[in-house]
């Protein structure tokens, strides 16, 4: 969260409307202190520390339950507020209840006065700190709230009001609550007149039974979804640490078996962990597939004769060279860079975003290639995870393109706030600053969709025809949305669509591949994910530990 808010803050900048109020130097906030350190182990905040609290204007302190317990965060606290006062210490509440969250340094004030006798006498008198509240066990809906506590911070910090901000939002809530409420009493008074007492009694009687029966059922749909939003989150760590079954184990047993029969607890959120688990469509990608033990110390691999390279990888350390076919050479550096060296050509190739749907942000302690398969330690670990090449011989080949043709098939790379149409004429999109997609339909000032969290360089949005959904396409990583225009799943080189075969046009730019570089890879819609998944899950259950330590649920 500290990271998320500290990149937003610095790339906020002051709305047009307002900056004629400020010298150009102040519409945005640049600079922002966040420290990754660990304290040392003595009485005095580090040098940087207290250099920082100098030269900040503000302090943003997130708070939670653990916050009160850490003596160093008081101590900063306490530092800045002698240096700059309280008035400028701003707070964002991240988890638990203010009370247990929100440390004493804020949210006390010593005052002093003078008695009848002429003493100086200072008591605390406590105060509510200025907070923004985050919580949310929803990622997005978390960043969402982030956003909005970018401008209750920055609001002081340019002495700005922020109820102007969301003053339509709240006149439009403020209309509907109260046509509903008129509505409700206008039936409410005709049913009143109408019934005669036996009938409001037995009317009542049922209403009731009827209420407690709708209240029932949608705290049922509530923990569903909330148990299925856990498990979505739990799928994508399992999955990154190399526990694919596990993954698939704790996202389906959260999912609806028919999409149909169920539709109230349908999350497509739910459906992109599945088919991330399921790796269907990342064709000639290396894929975590189990967890195993550290080998022994000789298993791991070195930089070798290839040490030199690390002068052409901008300083990287190179963890390990292998041997990988013919005359090429499998370089992975400590960040989890994928290279591959040519030594009859003589050149080194970045297979980073070819080989891998998501790169792990962990530092690699250890890497070794073996028997077509790559195993890697991260560091803090004390197991290895086995990635194997995702190769499927049954794939049928769509023909053969050139990577700079399909490169140019995408079309121009939209900028940033930059429009592009659907190619059916149907929707339009707007890319955003901040990872983000607008998709409007018909001229709309509201977004019929929002995507977060996209990342890629992206072109326009695709319609798939027969099926209703649309691929929001880019150079290397596109994304698959349904009918509601929501995420299902990732398409790494998605190229084109099939009708007739149902399938997408994949394109695989790699040097071993045993296919051609366009090959049909069939759309997987709800119901096969589901079948294909019990078939790999049958009979397997997870470890009683790892079922506990992520509380997944028998039914």
């Amino acid at each position: 969260m500290a990271k998320e808010l500290h990149k937003k803050i610095e790339r906020f900048r002051l709305p047009g409307t307002l900056r004629n109020k400020f010298p150009r130097e102040r519409w945005g906030i640049e600079r922002v202190f966040r420290d990754q350190e660990e304290l040392p182990l003595a009485s005095n905040l580090s040098d940087p520390i207290e250099e920082a609290l100098k030269n900040s204007d503000w302090l943003v302190v997130i708070c939670s339950p653990r916050l009160p317990e850490s003596k160093w965060c008081k101590k900063e606290i306490e530092t800045f507020k002698a240096l700059h006062g309280q008035d400028h210490i701003l707070a964002i509440l991240a988890e638990g209840e203010p009370e247990e969250s929100f440390p004493e340094a804020i949210r006390h004030r010593e005052t002093e006065s003078v008695d009848e006798a002429g003493n100086v006498v200072k008591t605390l008198e406590e105060v509510e700190p200025l907070a923004a509240d985050v919580r949310s066990a929803d990622p997005h809906k978390r960043s969402r709230m982030i956003d909005d506590a970018v401008l209750r911070l920055a609001a002081p910090m340019y002495g700005l009001g922020y109820d102007g901000l969301k003053q339509r939002h709240r006149e439009q809530k403020i209309k509907r609550v109260a046509l509903i409420s008129g509505i409700c009493a206008s039936v409410f008074f005709v049913f009143s007149i109408c019934m005669t007492a036996l009938t409001m009694k037995i009317n009542t009687q049922k209403q009731t039974i009827e209420s407690q029966h709708e209240e029932l059922q949608e705290q049922y749909l509530l923990s569903r979804k909330k148990y299925e939003e856990s498990m979505t989150l739990v799928s994508k760590e399992l999955l990154n640490s190399g526990s694919k079954k596990d993954a698939l184990y704790a996202i389906r047993n959260a999912m609806p078996s028919s999409k149909e029969e169920e539709p109230e607890l349908y999350s497509s959120a739910a459906q992109k962990a599945l088919t991330d688990a399921l790796g269907d469509y990342w064709i000639d990608m290396l894929v975590p597939e189990e967890v195993t033990e550290l080998p022994d110390d000789d298993f791991w691999g070195s930089s070798g004769d290839y040490a030199f390279l690390e002068d052409y990888l901008g300083g990287k350390q190179i963890i390990c060279a292998e041997e990988f076919e013919k005359e090429k050479v499998l370089i992975v550096t400590t960040d989890f860079n994928l290279y591959l060296y040519d030594r009859a050509e003589n050149t080194l190739d970045d297979y980073t975003a070819t080989w891998l749907p998501e790169k792990p942000e962990e530092y690699v302690f250890g890497a070794a290639y073996r028997d077509g398969f790559l195993y890697v330690q991260f560091a803090d670990s004390h197991h290895a995870v086995r990635y194997r090449f995702n190769r499927r011989d049954d794939y049928e080949s769509a023909g053969n393109i050139a990577y700079s043709d399909y490169s140019a098939s995408r079309g121009p790379a939209l900028k940033d706030n930059e429009e592009a149409m659907s190619d059916d004429g149907r929707y339009s999109l707007f890319l955003r600053e901040d990872h983000t997609v607008e998709i409007f339909e018909d001229g709309s000032d509201t977004p019929v969709s929002t995507l977060y969290d996209v990342h890629g360089t992206f072109t326009g949005l695709k319609s798939l025809n027969g099926t209703g959904y649309y691929v929001l396409t880019g150079y290397n990583t596109s994304y698959l949305l349904n009918d509601e225009l929501e995420i299902i799943a990732t398409l790494p080189g998605f190229y084109d669509y099939d009708e007739k075969r149902k399938a997408l046009i994949l394109f695989r730019n790699s040097s071993f591949s045993s296919y051609d570089d366009l090959i049909y890879v069939p759309l997987r819609e709800y119901d096969d994910l589901i079948r294909e998944a019990d078939e790999l899950l049958s009979g397997y259950e997870p470890s009683a530990e790892t079922r506990e330590r992520y509380r997944m649920l028998d039914d």
